[in-house]
């Protein structure tokens, strides 16, 4: 955890955005920029290996438990940047613009997975897949990642 909070100050130092540590993870954003502009980041590794990127729409517990926004389902209602960066490529995409591209482009098909930090937890997950090219289409910013 503590990497990933080292790599999201790296990327808002970068932009000139303050880091609020988490205060606002669970309403959908992370960071807010200078003009007051609602920042959300995810790290997303595998998509330097598949070209494509998981955006989290729901979550659950478990099995019996109901649906409920999360990542990129929040994000895309109370952040006005959706931020994903891997090992090397930071991408910058005005939420709205993105929702409108990934309805535009999925199936009626969501994907689900399991958390993979902690498979203890079973905590699952619903999303899309978009290719990287997708992504980039909407962004206004898309450079390496900083050291």
């Amino acid at each position: 955890m503590d990497d990933i909070l080292a790599r999201e100050r790296a990327v808002a130092d970068t932009f000139g955005w303050t880091h609020l540590d988490g205060k606002h993870k669970a309403e959908g954003w992370d960071m807010v920029t200078p003009d007051g502009s609602r920042v959300t980041i995810r790290f997303d590794v595998i998509s330097e290996e598949t070209g494509m990127h998981f955006l989290e729409l729901e979550q659950r517990a478990d099995r019996e438990s109901r649906w409920k926004a999360s990542g990129f389902g929040l994000a895309r209602k109370q952040a006005h940047y959706w931020v994903m960066a891997n090992s090397h490529t930071v991408y910058v995409a005005p939420t709205k613009a993105l929702w409108k591209a990934l309805k535009k482009a999925r199936a009626d098909e969501k994907h689900s997975r399991r958390d993979l930090d902690d498979k203890e937890k079973r905590m699952y997950s619903r999303g899309q897949i978009i290719p990287l090219e997708t992504l980039e289409s909407v962004c206004i910013v898309v450079c390496g990642m900083p050291d």
